[in-house]
C-alpha cells in the first residue's frame, strides 16, 4: 500500500527518467519504450509506507528523487535498518521476481518520486531482454554483498570500527557527496549497525569534539572520512 503525497504534482516524463536511470538507461532504446509504456510514477511523501513486509510483492520500484528505508521490526519491536535507498535505486526486486511475499518493511525517509513497475509487465521482460535480466542480477549480487558485509562486520568489528565504517558508507552514497552529509538521524544509524540511540549518540559526540563529523538536525556530515577510515582499518587488524 502506497500513501500519496498530499499536494499534486505533475505527471514525471518517464522515459527521460529510466534513460537517466543507472539500471536502465544503459539498456537500448526498445527496452526504455517498453518500460515507459508499462512504469508509472508515484508521488509519496516523508514517513509514507511503500509497503510492509508480507505483503504481495507484486511490483518493482525505482526511486527518481529522496530516499526510501528498507526495515525490519523483531517480535519485541526492536527495529533494524537494513538499507536506505536513494534516487537512482530499485528496491522490491526480491518479493517481485520470486513472486513470493515482502522481506521487510519500506517507508519514504522523505517526499519521494517513485516509477512503479507491474510484476506482471516486468517479469515477461527479463524472459526476452537478457540485457534487463543482467543488470537486474548486478543489483541482487551488489544486495548479497553488503549483506555478506554488514554480516562479518556484525562478527568481527567494535562497535566503533562498524559506526565508522556505516557512516563512511553512507556518505558514499549521498546525494550530498561534495559535502559528505548523510540525512539520517542517530536513531536509524544505530538501527543499521546494532548499537543503541545512547551509545550512538555517545560515540558521535566524541567524534564532533575531534572535529571529525558534524551533528545536524536530521543529519550527520562526514568532515574528516580518513579519521574514520583509520579507525576502521586499525579494527581489521586488530581481528
Amino acid at each position: 500500500m502506497v500513501s500519496r503525497a498530499t499536494n499534486p504534482k505533475p505527471a514525471l516524463d518517464k522515459r527521460a527518467i529510466l534513460q537517466a536511470h543507472p539500471l536502465f538507461g544503459k539498456l537500448g532504446p526498445h527496452v526504455i519504450e517498453r518500460l515507459t509504456s508499462y512504469a508509472h510514477s508515484k508521488f509519496v511523501g516523508a514517513g509514507a509506507t511503500i509497503f510492509q513486509k508480507g505483503d504481495p510483492g507484486d511490483s518493482l520500484f525505482a526511486v527518481c528523487s529522496g530516499t526510501i528505508r528498507i526495515s525490519n521490526r523483531s517480535a519485541d519491536g526492536k527495529d533494524a535498518v537494513l538499507n536506505l535507498i536513494n534516487a537512482g535505486g530499485i528496491f522490491g526486486e526480491i518479493a517481485l521476481l520470486d513472486g513470493q511475499e515482502r522481506t521487510a518493511d519500506a517507508q519514504a525517509v522523505t517526499d519521494c518520486e517513485l516509477m512503479v513497475i507491474n510484476r506482471r509487465d516486468f517479469v515477461p521482460m527479463i524472459a526476452s531482454e537478457p540485457d534487463l535480466a543482467m543488470k537486474l542480477i548486478e543489483v541482487l549480487c551488489a544486495r548479497l554483498r553488503r549483506t555478506s558485509e554488514q554480516v562479518e562486520d556484525m562478527i568481527f568489528l567494535d562497535l566503533p570500527a562498524r559506526l565508522a565504517k556505516t557512516l563512511l558508507w553512507l556518505a558514499a552514497n549521498s546525494k550530498f557527496q561534495i559535502s559528505r552529509k548523510v540525512v539520517i538521524t542517530q536513531r536509524e544509524v544505530g538501527q543499521i549497525i546494532g548499537m543503541t540511540r545512547e551509545s550512538t549518540n555517545k560515540q558521535l559526540r566524541a567524534w564532533e569534539e575531534r572535529n571529525w563529523i558534524r551533528l545536524e538536525r536530521g543529519s550527520i556530515v562526514v568532515v574528516d572520512p580518513d579519521a574514520l577510515a583509520a579507525i576502521v582499518a586499525a579494527d581489521a587488524v586488530e581481528v
